[in-house]
């Protein structure tokens, strides 16, 4: 019987470039160093938390503007969870 596999889709790169100096390098190959991270790893996760932080309904991404003082359904499940011990 054949099953019904779900097929990925296809995300599509685009390049990115920009330039630093030697300082602002070896800084970050430094800390890439130190935490174990790749140069591109890392300007990634940083780049992902700059655009979670900053990102506005203009952009069609309400989902992810949270405000600080909104619970999550975690909070919830925890607080259950604690009333019940």
């Amino acid at each position: 019987m054949a099953t019904n596999i779900a097929k990925k889709k296809k995300i599509k790169y685009r390049p990115i470039s920009f330039k630093v100096t030697e300082r602002q390098k070896s800084i970050i190959d430094a800390y890439c160093q130190m935490h174990g991270l790749g140069t591109v790893q890392l300007l990634k996760l940083a780049l992902k938390e700059y655009l979670e932080q900053h990102v506005s309904s203009h952009y069609g991404n309400d989902e992810l503007v949270i405000s600080e003082n909104q619970l999550t359904i975690f909070d919830i499940i925890r607080e259950l969870e604690s009333d019940e011990a």
